[in-house]
This record gives C-alpha cells, sequence and structure tokens, in this order.
C-alpha cells in the first residue's frame, strides 16, 4: 500500500498518507518460477529435517490442504474489512497519489500485485502504543468517575446529613487532579511524538520478516528484521509450494479458542508465522485467510477481490485480462457506498459460513 502507516497491525492508528511521485505503472512479469494451484502436487524429493522444537511450536497444529484450483473467497475482518472504500478514496485523492510511490521496493511492509510483505512493530512503538491506549482510556475514565461520583454524593448527601458533599467535592478535586494530568500527559505526549518523528511513528522493525512473491513464487524469509546491519538479509528463499500450511489454536483468558496460521517449509526449518498479517481470529477466518493466500498466490488466477488490491488490479497481467473479459468496473470497490459495502460483508459472512460449515 502506498502509505507509511500499518494496515493490518494490531495498532490502530490514523492512516498517514506520504506524497509521492509518479512511477512507473508498467503491469509486472511473472518470472518462471511464479506459482500455480497444481505445483502443490508435485512430488517432494526431500527429506523432512524438522527438529522436535520446531515441530512444537512453528509445525504444531492441524495440516490444511492446498487447494486445487484455487478459489477467491477471502475473510472478513483481515480481507474484505482490511481497508474499506471511504478510505480507498482518501488515499487516491492526495496528490501525487500512485499506486507505486517512490522506493515502494523497500517498504518493510507490502501489499500490492507483486508480493505480502510483512515486518513487526518495534519494541518501542508497542510500548508507547500501550502508554497512549492507557492514557485515552484513564483520561475518560477518570472523568467520567469524577462527575459522576459528585453527582451521587451530592445527591445522597440531601437525604443523609452524615455524609458531607464539600468534603468529597475537595477530595476528588486533589485525588483526580493528580490522575488526570497523568492520563493526559501519556495520552498527549505519545501523540506528539508520534507526529513529530514519523520514522518511530510508522512503529515497524527496520526490514521485512518474511516475503510471500507473487511474480516470482518464491517465500522469502529474512534473518533479523530487527537490527538495520541484518536487516533484509535472507535466511531462506524457497518456492511457495513447498510449504505446507498448519492451523494452530491458543485459549483466550476467557477460554475460547482462538486460531493464527503458520506457513512450514516441508524439509528445511523454515517458516513464516502468518499471524502478524492475518491476527488471531475465529477458526472459519483463518481457514479462509489460507485460501486467499493460496489464490494471491496463483497466477493463472486474479488478485483477489477485494478493495485492498483494487488499485493494483491494472497492474497485473492475469488480473487485468480477467477483468477485461467479464467487464469488471475498474472502481468496483472505490466508488461503493456504505450501505452496499456492508450488504457485502453480510453475503461474504454468509457464505464462508455456507462455504466451510454448511
Amino acid at each position: 500500500l502506498p502509505v507509511q502507516s500499518n494496515p493490518i497491525g494490531p495498532m490502530k492508528r490514523p492512516i498517514r498518507i506520504t506524497r509521492v511521485r509518479m512511477t512507473d505503472l508498467t503491469p509486472i512479469t511473472y518470472a518462471d518460477t511464479a506459482h500455480t494451484s497444481e505445483k502443490f502436487l508435485w512430488p517432494r524429493s526431500e527429506s523432512c529435517h524438522h527438529g522436535k522444537r520446531f515441530r512444537l511450536s512453528a509445525a504444531s497444529g492441524q495440516r490444511l490442504a492446498p487447494r486445487y484450483p484455487t478459489i477467491n473467497i477471502p475473510p472478513v475482518a483481515k480481507g474484505l474489512e482490511l481497508i474499506v472504500p471511504n478510505r480507498l478514496r482518501i488515499i487516491e485523492s492526495q496528490p501525487d497519489f500512485s499506486p507505486r510511490p517512490k522506493g515502494y521496493q523497500q517498504y518493510p511492509i507490502r501489499m500490492d500485485e507483486e508480493c505480502l510483505r510483512y515486518s513487526s512493530q518495534t519494541k518501542l512503538d508497542f510500548i508507547a502504543g500501550i502508554i497512549r491506549a492507557f492514557g485515552m482510556v484513564g483520561f475518560f475514565f477518570f472523568l467520567f468517575v469524577a462527575i459522576a461520583g459528585n453527582i451521587i454524593i451530592f445527591f445522597t448527601s440531601l437525604s443523609n446529613p452524615d455524609i458531607e458533599f464539600m468534603d468529597f467535592f475537595i477530595w476528588s478535586i486533589k485525588f483526580f487532579s493528580i490522575l488526570l494530568p497523568i492520563c493526559l500527559t501519556a495520552w498527549g505526549g505519545t501523540n506528539l511524538i508520534y507526529r513529530s518523528f514519523p520514522n518511530f511513528a510508522a512503529g515497524f522493525q527496520p526490514g521485512p520478516m518474511w516475503e510471500l512473491n507473487r511474480r516470482t513464487g518464491m517465500v522469502t524469509v529474512f534473518a533479523n528484521s530487527a537490527k538495520k546491519s541484518t536487516a533484509w538479509k535472507v535466511a531462506y528463499e524457497l518456492p511457495f509450494h513447498e510449504f505446507d500450511c498448519y492451523i494452530q489454536s491458543s485459549p483466550t483468558p476467557q477460554g475460547i479458542a482462538q486460531y493464527n496460521l503458520s506457513l512450514v517449509h516441508y524439509s528445511v526449518e523454515a517458516h513464516v508465522a502468518l499471524v502478524g498479517m492475518f491476527g488471531v481470529t475465529s477458526r472459519m477466518e483463518q481457514l479462509a485467510a489460507w485460501d486467499m493466500v493460496q489464490h494471491y498466490m496463483d497466477t493463472s488466477q486474479p488478485l483477489p477481490d477485494i478493495p485492498v488490491f483494487e488499485m493494483y488490479r491494472s497492474l497485473d497481467p492475469t488480473t487485468a485480462q480477467a477483468d477485461k473479459e467479464i467487464g469488471r468496473p475498474p472502481r468496483f470497490w472505490r466508488d461503493m457506498d456504505d450501505t452496499t459495502f456492508n450488504q457485502k460483508i453480510t453475503e461474504l459472512q454468509d457464505r464462508l459460513s455456507a462455504f466451510y460449515y454448511g
């Protein structure tokens, strides 16, 4: 995406648009190694070299079979709703907007016609995000408690002479005059940092953690994205069809099962934790996420038809040809009103339930 903030990460912040110069908008050309779904049927010649610890962490859970042919059935939260139509209109309304902004190849996070690339948050940004959240929530919570508490005590004191409203009022002023400024400082201070230091506000490691490349059909696992000295250093670069997908479950504090995905190479200890991009959600959402990833990597099929990919459809040859054949409007999602989009969400939810559990 031609933005400098994380559209898919757990911390939600207003999208910050960067003004860019137009770049080459020539459609990509697939490499000879590009993936198609029938490659999952190819025999595997190497034996498995996974250690016990690797199997228990990366390769645990249920192995999901690859789909042949692939299907266009995206998840809701991390697919259709990833970037909604009105947000797309805001993005493209910026001066000098381009689907390929200058330097986009070096973005640590990408989700476009060429690749899915992910980088994690920095520890400092995570801590700052927690401080900001507690500051904002704490300010409004304590403000509500202060106002509501004084109102309750005031009316209670009218019928109970043993309760002195003024004593409580003076105490509450002293008490909340300490708490509220602390919360306001935490909230406002982190916002000021985000605005004053854009690189810190982006909140990501110097390099990506992994990349799924549609153009080449390769999966790249990077060595250490946290350090500048090792950022972008490749640990593994292997074909997508040599990876298996595992769905893993873990309980929430309330005991509700939540699921995430892990791509694991069948032979060497290389894996991609898709939890960063697709989160920890319901089993149905994760099954749909795996189907969307397969469909995305399959160059015999067009890009998944969700809003986040619409600005890139003309840049992918298979997608451009498919859209031309069916007469798909190039602005199908971007010109959609909120009411119609909400109907599409409901339709997809019903479709997912019927497909996976019907």
